[in-house]
C-alpha cells in the first residue's frame, strides 16, 4: 500500500511539473505580448494608462508589470474563476485560450450585468466611424474617431450603438484648460449609446459627415473586444490631450482586431491617424458617407457652374417665385431643395418643397468623389526655413508641430479653408550673429475660412494664444506673448479661389510692458496647377510692439505639394510703414508624419 501512496506521488509530482514546465514558457510570453498590454492599456515604457485599482490589480503592491497584472489575474481566476470572469472576461479568456484551460459556456449568463451588456449590445459587425472636423471648436477641431457595433439583440432586432471615449471641457479660461489637457488630465468617459443619437448629433445638428469604415474581423476578436470595452465599464479613466485621448484609446482598442496596428501609435494620436491606421494595414472591408447637408451643399457648389450658381441664389432670394419657368437639372434641384431646408419660406415655397423633394429623394450624391480624410495630409509635421531677413541677415528656422496644418498647407480635404496650430514650437539660428533663440511657440491657432451659401450663412475667424514675432518701429522681430482675435468673412470667388477679410486686435505682452493693437487683413488663397496653392495676404496693424509704429504688410507664397505627406513653400514679405521698409524671401519644406 505504501508503495502504490509513494508511486501515486512520484507520478503527480512528475506530472505537475511537466504542467508547469509548458505553462510557465506559455504565460512569460503571454505576459509579454501585444495582446496582454492592449488589454491592460500599457504606454510605451510598460506602464498603464489607466491606473485605477479596480483595473489594475498590482497597482496596490507598487511593483507593477505586466506579469505581475498576469500573476494577480490568474491568482483571482484560481480563488474564484466566476468572479473573475464577471470582472474581467477578456482578460480571463485570454488566459483560458493561451493555456488551454476550457471556460463553462454559461459563465456570462451568471454575471447578470454582463449578459445584458451582451444581450443588448451585439458585435455581429464593427465600424470605425470619422466625424468630420470643427476647426472652431476646441473639443473638435481635429474631428472626433469612434465604433459603431451592430447586430441582432438577444430579442432578434437589428441594433446599432456608438462606443465613444470622450472628454467634457468644463472652463473657458484657456490658461486651465491648458494645465488640465495636458499635465493633470481631465476625467474621461466611455459611452455606449444608440448611433441614431450620434448620426442626429453630428449630421443634423452639428452639420458634420461620418465617414464609416466597416472593418475586417474575426468573430472571435470582435467577441474579445466586445468583453473588454465591460473591462472598462464604470473605470476610473483620465483624458490627455497629447498622449491618452479618444483616437490614442480607439487606436489601442482597433489594434486588439490587429496587433500590427499599434506600430501606428505615435506620440500623439489624431482621429486621422486611426482612419489611415485601419486603411493602411488593410483592416477596412467597406466605405460608406453619412454626409451633412452642409457638405453635400458645398458639394455640388463645386460641380455648378457660376451661372447656375447665381440663378440658384436668385430663386432662393425670390422665395422660388420662377421656379415652375425654368427646367432644372437633378443636381440642381437637390441643392435647392437641401438649402431650403434652412431657410425661413412662405408656404408656397413648402409646396415646391415637397415637390422637390418627392423628385430628388431617390438621386444620392457620393462625397467619397468629393472630400476623402484618408487623403490628407498626417496632422503632425516637421519643418525647415531659411529666411533673408531686414539688414541682408540669414535665418534658418527649425519648426515642429505636434498637431494641425498650416493655411499655406495641402488642405483640399478639408470642408473650408482653415489653419491649426497646436504647440507649434520654432527655433531661429541667426547665422550672421551665431546666435539661437526661441522664435515663436504657438499654444493655440485656429482660423476658419468657410464661404457663406444662401442656406449656410458662416463667419471667418481667427484666434491665437502663444509667443511670436512682431515688428519693432525698426521692423526688426521681436517675439512676444500674445492673445487675440479676428473675425470676418469669406468668399467663394471660383471653385479654386477663395477671398476673404478679417478684422480684429489683441494683447502683446514682454512681461514689463502690454500693450493692445488693432489689425486689419484681406487676402485670397487658390489652388493652381501641378498640385500647388498660392496665397495672398495684406494686411493693416497698429503695431504690437511698445512704441511701434503703424505698419502694412504683403504676404505671398506659393506651396507644391510634392507627396500627399511633403511640401515645398516660397515665400516672399514686404512691410512698410512711416520710416523703414522691409523684404524678407524665405524657402520652407514641411515634411508630415
Amino acid at each position: 500500500m505504501k508503495l502504490i501512496i509513494s508511486c501515486f506521488i512520484t507520478a503527480f509530482f512528475l506530472f505537475a511539473a511537466q504542467v508547469v514546465a509548458h505553462t510557465t514558457p506559455l504565460l512569460e510570453r503571454l505576459a509579454s505580448s501585444k495582446q496582454w498590454h492592449l488589454l491592460l492599456h500599457l504606454d510605451d515604457n510598460g506602464m498603464p494608462q489607466i491606473t485605477d485599482p479596480q483595473f489594475v490589480l498590482s497597482a496596490q503592491s507598487g511593483r507593477f508589470s505586466a506579469k505581475a497584472e498576469l500573476d494577480k489575474t490568474l491568482a483571482l481566476m484560481n480563488e474564484d474563476i466566476l468572479s473573475a470572469y464577471c470582472q474581467f472576461p477578456a482578460r480571463v479568456t485570454l488566459i483560458s485560450q493561451v493555456t488551454g484551460r476550457t471556460l463553462s459556456t454559461d459563465l456570462a449568463q451568471q454575471c447578470p450585468e454582463l449578459q445584458q451588456f451582451l444581450d443588448y449590445v451585439p458585435f455581429d459587425a464593427l465600424t470605425l466611424v470619422f466625424a468630420s472636423e470643427v476647426v472652431t471648436s476646441a473639443s473638435s477641431m481635429m474631428g472626433h474617431i469612434f465604433f459603431k457595433a451592430e447586430g441582432k439583440n438577444h430579442k432578434g432586432t437589428d441594433v446599432a450603438h456608438s462606443l465613444a471615449y470622450f472628454t467634457e471641457i468644463t472652463t473657458f479660461n484657456p490658461f486651465k484648460l491648458l494645465v488640465e489637457s495636458t499635465y493633470t488630465g481631465m476625467p474621461g468617459f466611455f459611452s455606449v449609446r444608440p448611433f441614431s443619437k450620434d448620426l442626429e448629433k453630428y449630421r443634423d445638428i452639428e452639420q458634420r459627415s461620418l465617414w464609416q469604415y466597416k472593418l475586417k474581423a474575426a468573430p472571435e476578436k470582435l467577441s474579445l473586444l466586445q468583453l473588454h470595452l465591460w473591462e472598462l465599464k464604470g473605470k476610473e479613466l483620465v483624458y490627455y490631450f497629447q498622449s491618452y485621448n479618444c483616437a490614442t484609446m480607439t487606436l489601442e482598442l482597433l489594434a486588439l482586431l490587429n496587433t500590427d496596428i499599434l506600430a501606428e501609435k505615435g506620440s500623439i494620436v489624431s482621429p486621422l491617424d486611426v482612419v489611415k491606421a485601419a486603411n493602411k494595414h488593410q483592416q477596412v472591408d467597406a466605405i460608406y458617407v453619412d454626409a451633412s447637408d452642409l457638405w453635400l451643399v458645398h458639394a455640388m457648389s463645386d460641380e455648378l457652374s457660376a451661372a447656375s450658381l447665381a440663378r440658384m441664389e436668385f430663386l432662393l432670394a425670390n422665395d422660388l417665385a420662377t421656379m415652375e419657368q425654368l427646367s432644372l437639372s437633378a443636381l440642381e434641384k437637390e441643392y435647392l431643395m437641401r438649402s431650403l431646408k434652412y431657410q425661413p419660406v412662405s408656404e408656397r415655397a413648402r409646396m415646391h418643397f415637397a415637390h422637390l423633394k418627392a423628385e430628388v429623394d431617390q438621386h444620392q450624391l457620393n462625397l467619397m468623389h468629393h472630400k476623402m480624410p484618408t487623403s490628407a495630409p498626417q496632422d503632425s509635421s516637421f519643418d525647415l526655413r531659411y529666411a533673408r531677413q531686414r539688414n541682408d541677415h540669414d535665418v534658418i528656422k527649425l519648426g515642429w508641430l505636434p498637431a494641425g496644418h498650416f493655411l499655406h498647407s495641402d488642405t483640399r480635404q478639408y470642408l473650408s479653408e482653415s489653419e491649426l496650430q497646436m504647440g507649434y514650437t520654432v527655433l531661429a539660428y541667426d547665422l550672421d550673429t551665431q546666435s539661437l533663440s526661441l522664435d515663436e511657440l504657438t499654444l493655440y491657432k485656429a482660423r476658419s475660412l468657410a464661404a457663406s451659401l444662401p442656406a449656410f450663412e458662416q463667419l471667418s475667424s481667427e484666434v491665437y494664444f502663444g509667443y511670436r514675432p512682431h515688428k519693432t518701429r525698426q521692423l526688426d522681430e521681436k517675439s512676444l506673448l500674445e492673445i487675440s482675435g479676428l473675425a470676418g468673412k469669406s468668399y467663394q470667388l471660383h471653385r479654386d479661389i477663395l477671398g476673404y477679410w478679417l478684422l480684429g486686435g489683441g494683447l502683446t505682452s514682454d512681461v514689463r510692458h502690454t500693450r493692445g493693437y488693432i489689425q486689419a487683413l484681406a487676402g485670397i488663397s487658390a489652388d493652381i496647377l501641378v498640385d500647388s496653392k498660392f496665397t495672398l495676404e495684406l494686411g493693416a496693424t497698429s503695431g504690437a510692439v511698445a512704441e511701434a509704429s503703424r505698419s502694412h504688410y504683403l504676404n505671398s507664397s506659393v506651396s507644391w505639394f510634392m507627396t500627399q505627406d511633403s511640401m515645398i513653400n516660397l515665400s516672399y514679405k514686404l512691410e512698410r510703414n512711416r520710416d523703414y521698409e522691409n523684404h524678407q524671401v524665405g524657402l520652407q519644406f514641411v515634411q508630415h508624419y
